[in-house]
């Protein structure tokens, strides 16, 4: 019976490690190193990359984490929606004042049509922003923080309630 909670957790721990798409199908994976990738670093990291130190309207896209915040317009891709993603939209040039890459001119459309197909199954991307620096602590406690956090509820004496 002692088992069971370990169990319980155990499952819940690997269901949600499945279902927040840690193991990218091989073919998947394959498919966004191969076609995708190169087109990203190629004709986007130029202005959205932080390895490259430039976020024009705040977004990046070299990490997963990038587009899936997104810029001052939300999110640039919506997995498995590439008419609702932005990245979709800019790529394809409709609007001309949203277009992307903005000075070497449009994709070519086996890479627009690539982008498409990647969006459509789900946008694998292993790639992940670097762990953030840990913060160290500020120092020493100032006496004003002391004097604030002796006088907190949970320092002072056990008492009888009034």
């Amino acid at each position: 019976m002692k088992r069971l909670p370990f169990l319980l957790f155990v499952l819940s721990a690997s269901a949600s490690t499945v279902a927040s798409g840690a193991e990218i199908p091989a073919d998947q994976l394959q498919f966004f190193e191969a076609r995708i990738r190169p087109v990203l670093a190629e004709n986007c990291h130029r202005c959205h990359s932080e390895s490259e130190g430039r976020s024009k309207g705040g977004l990046t896209l070299d990490t997963r984490q990038g587009w899936e915040k997104g810029g001052e317009h939300g999110p640039a891709l919506k997995p498995g929606d590439p008419d609702g993603s932005l990245l979709i939209q800019a790529i394809r040039g409709t609007d001309p004042d949203f277009t992307m890459p903005p000075k070497d001119g449009k994709l070519s459309a086996v890479q627009i049509a690539d982008l498409e197909s990647w969006v459509k199954m789900g946008a694998p991307d292993p790639r992940t922003a670097p762990a953030a620096p840990t913060v160290a602590a500020g120092g020493p406690m100032t006496e004003s923080m002391k004097a604030k956090a002796a006088s907190h509820w949970a320092f002072q004496p056990l008492g009888k309630p009034e």
